[in-house]
């Protein structure tokens, strides 16, 4: 195959950290965040093809792994169950076997998108037998970048990748520390059309989801109205905008366009790097507290 397996180990983000995270400021890491986003077409590709198709969109999406540092897609179908991860510290695709083992590894850095759909081809030609089948592309209407044509990847950022690996892999911590256990929280997933990463508590169920009462809680790269990063506990249906519960210490009331609380990452590095960690968790607990006030 078009791409060497592990010979060494690399270093899980398993002791997630903010401050690693803020090792850039936010805006520093807009272009990164972007060839990253395109990386992760590969995994939701991987999934659309292979995967048993679901309602709710989930066999396109992500988990993040803190043994892999690796957002991980969905198990393929049929009696071999193969995944694809994309390890975002060092840009590399992983094709994993049933017990999470790499059976293969492809680094995009100086590579295009199409070489490694060709390399994902391959694969799984060689692991399922048969020809190389053809890779479907998911639709999703992706900001533009030079790397969603025919360009390759950068090949120098190492650091950066770096930060938004801990970043991810930061938020993935603590949303599963407050909500992971909840019986109202869905999985927490990495969407790959906008590439957040969030969970959905439903506080009321109905039989249309759009009428369903809701909170969304994650962390976003950049998008609605924002151009970098930012943590947000959105309530649905959207609440009066002029009768929103105080937020407390940190965070606003985002009202233009939708309705949610947000702390964004250039207030998050305002912070003493000692008190990331736990202003976040506070705001987190404040907001979500005030959304499902917001929606009695």
């Amino acid at each position: 195959m078009n791409g060497s397996h592990d010979r060494q180990a690399n270093r899980s983000v398993s002791d997630p950290s903010w401050n690693e995270a803020l090792a850039f400021a936010p805006d520093a890491l807009v272009d990164t965040t972007l060839e990253l986003h395109w990386a992760a077409q590969l995994v939701a590709s991987a999934g659309q093809t292979f995967a048993e198709p679901r309602d709710d969109d989930s066999h396109r999406a992500m988990s993040w792994s803190p043994e892999l540092g690796a957002f991980v897609g969905a198990d393929f179908a049929g009696p071999y169950a193969f995944r694809l991860a994309l390890r975002p510290a060092d840009l590399s695709l992983v094709l994993l076997d049933r017990a999470d083992g790499t059976l293969s590894v492809f680094e995009l850095p100086g590579r295009s998108r199409q070489e490694a759909y060709d390399w994902l081809a391959l694969g799984m030609a060689t692991y399922r037998g048969g020809t190389p089948p053809v890779i479907e592309r998911p639709e999703y209407d992706m900001p533009e970048h030079p790397v969603g044509g025919t360009a390759a990847f950068s090949r120098d950022r190492r650091s950066e990748l770096t930060a938004l690996a801990a970043l991810y892999s930061s938020a993935a911590s603590i949303l599963t520390r407050l909500y992971g256990d909840r019986d109202d929280a869905s999985e927490i997933r990495c969407w790959p059309h906008h590439f957040d990463l969030a969970t959905l508590l439903t506080i009321e169920a109905s039989v249309d989801a759009e009428e369903s009462r809701t909170i969304g809680i994650g962390l976003a790269p950049m998008g609605g109205g924002y151009d970098t990063w930012y943590l947000y506990v959105t309530p649905w249906p959207y609440p009066d905008a002029t009768a929103l519960p105080d937020l407390g210490r940190d965070g606003r009331w985002q009202t233009e366009g939708w309705t949610g609380a947000v702390l964004s990452g250039a207030e998050v590095m305002e912070f003493a790097p000692g008190e990331r960690a736990d202003r976040i968790e506070g705001f987190l607990k404040r907001a979500t507290a005030a959304a499902r006030e917001a929606l009695r």
